[in-house]
């Protein structure tokens, strides 16, 4: 029996391998196994593909995405391939080009015959070595087959011969793809339904990580490669726990749930060429040096964009479109998607998570002037001296959450725009991300700390006018139903530390790399303003369960607070006779100035002096509303155990996506209760 070569698929029924690619010289790439197969038995159908990701079309032969704004690829069915030599490769692998399906049935048709030729009931190759296919496509060429010694292969080579076959160029033809893996496919396979779909900001610089001579990889080619490794951690620990079960003979856990990311792309429609901004910006620009003024016409300028009332807002109207249209087209194609429970998050990287926030400012603001109960919000909030005023009755339950054009004289947590936006995200996120975020320099360049500050106070004074007096007390205690005596009420007099604001979102994570030099704090801006900074408490490590802390963090975690308490006794030592004079001044200028409260009051005025907040967070926990269900806002990467604060802070602002602390975590917040 002869061996045949370049036979890597003998099955009587040959099936089709679906390829695809973007340009004419690019290498064809196999689909999915799992869409090859939903393809083959779709009979010319449109077929969704890659999880959703992307539709085929069969008849048009081409493959459009849903979700990205990417060009269509070229699709084709094949069975036969070229076997053509790979120059870049030192294996002496091929590169497979595929072979159109009128000559590949051509091909398989004499194929067959040799086989049956070849086989014990046959009549020998004799005749069929004479036999040949002209190909359709190219006429000068045709296939034959060939037998050399004990093997017989299908080659591809010129119809018009030279003489004694000098020169001439024979190519092997293989039947069949063969074995091939794409990556993610098994893990993307073995999970569950998908229950949470997060949508990605991107931040500045979009316009030139997409460039293709760039290195570094754009937000839509870092969304894949995120999806990849969420899909690989969770299945191998799902598979790690099968096998536990399985051994214990325990029920086996379902399987995990799956997790779209969807990235929000808007530096193209705010930075198409066509735009006067980006024709001016062109004409302005020198030509000298031009990869530095790349940067600074590609990267920077996105931050001074933002910062214009008039870009500001465009930005944020595409980006909003932009997620209505994803969260439309998202339930076009998984209809059963929130009847399986599914949730809906956002993040936001860079400038993006301040996008984030400024899309969840306006939100809350829409969200609370539909509210038929709540009153109208007014444009500007109270000051901390109008808080004993008659007109607080009437406005102390309005926030702004933005300003206007005619608007800058106050401080504003929200965007600055020239007009109010009416349009806003169709969901109150469940999971609100932001990954290295200058949300922090933005607000205290908005002057939010002041407006924050202002809540608190508000809040303070709502709770102390709920307090009744001693008259109101003693009634509240002597009457009671049937004449007996009802124990009196409990009230909360510990002072009000953190701002009650809150966005609309169940959960919010300000997640950073400490050397990251982009990224800032919120936290403290929730504080009062007289806090001090040695009060503010650390910001809290990334973990999963809030537990899980590496040991060389826990060791430096030990060593600063004894460091922090033999500091704390040695500054008691040396403050003892140096401290002394300080002390009994401070004494005196307390002193000084209780005398001159008390004149004030004396004379009917109200005293203009702030509360002083100097070591009140001490031994107190801290919950900040704003962080939801967590209770506190700012989250720290753990540091690695050789960590070079000033090396790191080089790539720390571009590799949140692929940082294992923040998969687990993510991972971690969007099981389902069936993967706890």
């Amino acid at each position: 029996m002869p061996t045949w070569e370049g036979i890597e698929d003998a099955s009587t029924m040959l099936p089709r391998i679906w390829l695809t690619r973007l340009k004419d010289n690019d290498v064809w790439k196999p689909l999915r196994k799992i869409d090859c197969k939903a393809l083959n038995e779709s009979r010319g159908d449109d077929v969704l593909i890659e999880g959703g990701r992307a539709t085929a079309h069969p008849n048009a032969g081409q493959i459009t995405w849903n979700f990205v704004n990417r060009p269509p690829t070229k699709l084709i069915p094949a069975t036969w391939f070229t076997q053509t030599p790979n120059p870049k490769s030192k294996n002496k692998e091929f590169i497979l080009e595929p072979l159109p399906e009128a000559d590949s049935q051509q091909v398989e048709l004499l194929y067959q015959n040799a086989v049956r030729a070849a086989s014990s009931l046959g009549e020998g190759l004799d005749s069929i070595l004479k036999e040949e296919v002209v190909l359709e496509s190219d006429p000068t060429q045709k296939v034959c087959v060939v037998r050399n010694g004990g093997l017989i292969a299908m080659r591809k080579k010129p119809r018009r011969s030279t003489l004694f076959g000098l020169g001439e160029v024979q190519i092997t033809l293989q039947r069949g793809y063969g074995q091939y893996t794409i990556e993610g496919e098994d893990d993307e396979n073995s999970l569950g339904d998908l229950t949470h779909v997060m949508f990605v900001i991107h931040g500045i610089g979009e316009a030139m990580w997409c460039k293709e001579e760039v290195a570094t990889m754009s937000m839509r080619d870092e969304m894949d490669q995120l999806r990849m490794s969420v899909n690989k951690r969770k299945v191998t620990a799902w598979r790690e726990e099968c096998k536990r079960c399985e051994k214990t003979k325990q029920t086996l856990p379902p399987p995990p749930n799956r997790v779209e990311f969807l990235p929000v792309d808007w530096c193209d429609k705010v930075r198409s060429p066509s735009h006067s901004l980006m024709t001016s910006l062109t004409s302005v620009t020198l030509r000298t040096v031009p990869a530095l003024r790349a940067i600074a016409n590609d990267v920077i300028f996105d931050v001074l964009m933002y910062l214009t009332p008039e870009f500001c807002e465009a930005i944020l109207q595409c980006v909003t479109t932009e997620i209505n249209e994803l969260y439309d087209k998202f339930l076009t194609i998984h209809p059963s998607f929130f009847a399986r429970g599914g949730k809906c998050s956002i993040m936001g990287h860079s400038l993006g998570s301040v996008i984030a926030w400024d899309i969840l400012s306006i939100l809350k603001d829409i969200t609370e002037k539909n509210r038929i109960d709540a009153p109208p919000s007014p444009q500007r909030i109270l000051s901390l001296k109008s808080l004993d005023k008659t007109d607080y009755d009437h406005d102390h339950n309005a926030l702004p959450g933005f300003k206007g054009a005619d608007d800058g004289k106050h401080g504003t947590w929200g965007p600055t725009l020239p007009k109010k936006m009416t349009q806003t995200i169709p969901f109150d996120p469940d999971l609100t991300i932001f990954l290295g975020s200058p949300i922090g320099l933005f607000l205290t360049l908005r002057g939010a700390h002041s407006v924050f500050d202002e809540m608190r106070a508000i809040a303070e004074a709502e709770r102390a006018s709920l307090i009744p007096c001693d008259n109101e007390e003693a009634e509240m205690v002597a009457w009671s139903p049937g004449g007996q005596t009802a124990p009196p009420p409990v009230f909360d007099l510990t002072p009000i530390i953190c701002s009650p604001f809150s966005l609309p979102t169940n959960a919010l994570f300000n997640v950073f790399h400490p050397s990251d030099p982009v990224a800032y704090r919120i936290e403290p801006l929730l504080l009062p303003e007289g806090v001090s900074n040695s009060d503010i408490p650390p910001p809290m490590f990334l973990s999963p369960d809030g537990k899980s802390l590496r040991l060389h963090v826990k060791a430096r975690q030990v060593g600063d607070q004894i460091f922090k308490q033999f500091g704390s006794l040695s500054n008691l030592f040396e403050s003892t006779a140096q401290n002394a004079a300080a002390a009994a001044a401070h004494a005196d200028a307390e002193a000084v100035r209780k005398m001159a409260s008390m004149e004030t009051e004396r004379s009917g005025q109200s005293s203009p002096l702030r509360p002083n907040f100097e070591g009140c967070i001490r031994d107190r926990q801290v919950a900040f509303r704003l962080g939801g269900r967590t209770s506190r806002v700012d989250f720290q990467i753990q540091p690695g155990v050789i960590d070079n604060e000033y090396l790191s802070a080089v790539t720390a602002h571009s590799s949140y996506f692929s940082n294992e602390d923040i998969i687990d975590f993510i991972i971690f917040e969007t099981r389902t209760e069936q993967n706890v």
